[in-house]
């Protein structure tokens, strides 16, 4: 377990947090996901695809395992937020409900459908799909070398670019932000930073890695708080490419864990609990957000309302990591 990153997830969920109580505009969490995903997935499964010692079926069945229960909990939990369109349109609430159910509502480019029920489980769509695509593109970017895969990367670059120029600007959110023919990409960048990192010596002592850290995650802050400020004018970039380099920095700096951010804050035993809980967190807090909203009038100020959703989500993805999704960890072990 590479600690630090596993640590990271739970930040970047927070950031997801912020973005649905309103208080920040991009929701650099979604990139970080899902590019982590495909670095994870190199360093751990990319050996044993290419040596045989994992196949499709094992692969998928512990990627579905991880994810699916609490998808489906949290289906059912948001059902009563959805009643509304039931009574209104039955049939079609039983179509959102189906895809929902089986993790297709990415593939229709209507927000209705894909924001539907809980909204943020989106993401784990994409995510599955990239893992059942996950074994070819092993044995797809095993035949090239580090210098090919560059070049590779970077016409995918040139790509994003000219369809977010020829794209129609009300189509930018479903094609770069959700759809999983755009977002595949986020996920082969990063199993090309995995690859990346196999070709650089790190060797720097703790107080050249520990600046390292410091200046990355202050590159970052800079970087997203100015396309906070500036979403209009970077759209639909900051959707896609424009993310890719800070945390690109970021993944890359973290994953060696030299530095006095990796080995005292982020390897504590609260951070990697909380990195446990992130995938938790992040399919749970935005359902507490919603049923938690008629206690915005009777809080006095909204900063308690905000604190109390995000200690409410805290403590039930930590009911919900260890007393219901740990039922099937077991299972997939």
């Amino acid at each position: 377990m590479i600690k630090s990153l596993s640590s990271l997830r739970f930040v970047f969920a927070i950031l997801v947090f912020f973005v649905h109580i309103g208080q920040l505009h991009v929701a650099i969490g979604h990139a970080f996901f899902i590019v982590l995903s495909g670095f994870i997935l190199t360093y751990v499964y990319e050996e044993r695809i290419l040596s045989g010692k994992i196949n499709f079926k094992e692969f998928f069945k512990k990627r579905l395992l991880r994810i699916y229960p609490l998808h489906i909990l949290t289906l059912l939990i948001a059902i009563p937020l959805s009643l509304e369109g039931f009574f209104e349109n039955t049939l079609s609430w039983l179509g959102k409900f189906f895809l929902n159910l089986f993790f297709l509502q990415t593939f229709v480019p209507n927000n209705f459908v894909y924001f539907s029920f809980n909204g943020v489980a989106w993401n784990a769509a994409d995510l599955v799909i990239f893992y059942f695509l996950f074994f070819f593109l092993v044995f797809l970017f095993s035949k090239l070398n580090l210098k090919l895969f560059t070049i590779l990367i970077l016409f995918i670059i040139l790509f994003i670019c000219v369809s977010m120029a020829v794209v129609p600007e009300k189509y930018y959110h479903y094609v770069f932000y959700i759809s999983p023919f755009f977002r595949i990409f986020d996920f082969i960048f990063g199993m090309y930073l995995y690859k990346l990192t196999q070709k650089i010596t790190f060797k720097n002592n703790y107080f050249t890695a520990s600046l390292l850290e410091i200046l990355v995650l202050v590159f970052l802050a800079l970087w997203f708080g100015f396309a906070n400020y500036h979403v209009e004018l970077l759209k639909p970039y900051l959707y896609s490419v424009y993310l890719w380099l800070p945390l690109s920095l970021v993944i890359i700096v973290f994953y060696y864990q030299r530095g006095v951010i990796s080995k005292k804050v982020l390897s504590s035993k609260v951070m990697l609990s909380l990195g446990g809980i992130s995938y938790s967190f992040y399919m749970i807090h935005q359902l507490v957000i919603r049923y938690s909203e008629p206690l915005i009038e009777a809080v006095p100020h909204i900063v308690y309302y905000y604190i109390f959703c995000f200690v409410v989500s805290v403590l039930l993805a930590y009911v919900s990591f260890n007393y219901f999704e740990n039922i099937f960890y077991r299972k997939k072990k």
